[in-house]
């Protein structure tokens, strides 16, 4: 009886990759559950401000003397910055707060600076007319203000942030909340932490989430987001709106207050979105990094979503245009990646938090990976990485998908397949 087929598709950036695979191998596609948009995205966001969860409506908390500070993410997030901005702007001002009294800190944390066509592109041309807009530039040490420790847990947490957070009276935050593998979820308190923050003090945090027994990704109560939110309580983080979106990257939820509060129930919200149903582990898991596509640093969250997903010396396959390399301002990375996953914890153990050229934050991304390619080989198709990156990973390349699962089927010639076609921020879930 001749085999039946079936036709894999994932994204490679802007475009799509297939294979074609034995109908019965595949065990699950982890497609996300259908989430309907937001009708009045602008409404619900009006609405958010005057009915906050955790704490008092945005006009009772604003003066209408105060300094205002908006941090905005940068270009490797999603959130809808320049359908909200308007909305919130206009809502200060018909609350007496005139423009010349808000600025936006875009909130890079370790990323590269934006261009100018990417801030336009992020804010929207009339908000970038009409605001004053300033960058993080996290190696810039003449803009980072030392404001002691605070403790989490067992860990003390350095806190270093841009000095224009000192200036201000009032630090609103807008974000987006999907699974993270350090903090459990993006959104809240991140946009503060690591996103104007020193060096010291993103790799305080996120090596203790690198540290942990298990990858806490889905977890909202992990050390790593209990340390952020130490930091961003210290820096004075007031009010975030945060939104959930789905697939299709439309809005399907708004949370706005307190950057505790609303954020947990944001997350709640996040799980049943993003979440994924995973029956059984696969021998091969096929993923795509989509939409996380900008670098590796930023693709490689899903290989953690893979991660969760595939057995004990299976295989991932790694789909990834990774458009702009490696890395930006890490060039430590690769010495990170030379090590082992016990050697890298080892080493990081025993680094002090403020060595700025041991590059901790690096070492979390190296560590995690490290922990996955021990778990499992990997397997990539990426036109952005070149053969030296893809050797220092530890991966083997492949030209198209289809070379990659044929010869995975050599390998494990019953092996069942799982397909992430969102790896980047979907949440696997063993049920």
């Amino acid at each position: 009886m001749k085999c039946q087929m079936k036709l894999i598709e994932v994204p490679y950036g802007n475009e799509t990759v297939r294979a074609s695979v034995s109908a019965d191998s595949v065990i699950f596609n982890g497609t996300m559950p259908e989430c309907s948009p937001l009708a009045d995205l602008e409404a619900v966001v009006l609405a958010r401000l005057d009915c906050p969860t955790g704490c008092k409506p945005l006009k009772e908390l604003v003066s209408q003397s105060d300094k205002i500070m908006i941090l905005v993410e940068d270009n490797t997030r999603q959130t809808p910055v320049k359908r909200i901005l308007p909305v919130l702007i206009n809502y200060l001002e018909q609350h007496g707060v005139k423009a010349g009294q808000i600025e936006i800190l875009i909130a890079t944390g370790t990323h590269r600076i934006m261009t100018e066509e990417e801030i336009i592109e992020k804010v929207g041309l009339d908000v970038f007319r009409k605001l004053r807009i300033y960058q993080h530039d996290c190696t810039e040490k003449s803009d980072i203000a030392d404001l002691g420790t605070v403790a989490a847990g067992q860990n003390k947490i350095p806190v270093q942030v841009n000095k224009r957070a000192l200036a201000v009276d009032f630090i609103l935050g807008l974000g987006n909340i999907v699974p993270h593998c350090d903090a459990g979820y993006s959104g809240g308190g991140k946009i503060v932490q690591p996103g104007i923050c020193g060096i010291a003090t993103t790799a305080s945090t996120h090596i203790t989430g690198a540290l942990l027994e298990e990858i806490p990704l889905g977890d909202a109560e992990n050390p790593c987001r209990l340390g952020i939110e130490k930091v961003a309580e210290r820096v004075g983080l007031r009010f975030i709106i945060n939104t959930v979106m789905n697939a299709n990257q439309e809005v399907v939820d708004v949370v706005a207050g307190d950057f505790v509060t609303a954020h947990r129930e944001g997350a709640k919200i996040a799980a049943k979105v993003y979440g994924v149903d995973i029956p059984a582990l696969a021998d091969i898991t096929i993923v795509s990094s989509h939409p996380c596509n900008i670098d590796y640093w930023q693709a490689m969250k899903g290989l953690v979503a893979a991660y969760f997903t595939v057995k004990n010396g299976g295989y991932i396959i790694f789909v990834s245009p990774c458009y702009e390399g490696l890395e930006h301002n890490h060039p430590k990375l690769r010495e990170w990646l030379k090590y082992s996953y016990k050697e890298g914890c080892d080493v990081a153990r025993h680094t002090v938090l403020d060595d700025e050229s041991s590059d901790l934050v690096a070492a979390d991304i190296a560590i995690c990976n490290a922990r996955i390619r021990e778990k499992a080989n990997i397997l990539i198709v990426s036109d952005g990485l070149s053969q030296e990156d893809i050797g220092v990973l530890g991966y083997e390349k492949f030209d198209t998908l289809q070379a990659a699962v044929d010869y995975v089927l050599q390998k494990i010639p019953n092996g069942k397949i799982g397909v992430l076609p969102r790896g980047g921020d979907c949440l696997p879930i063993r049920r």
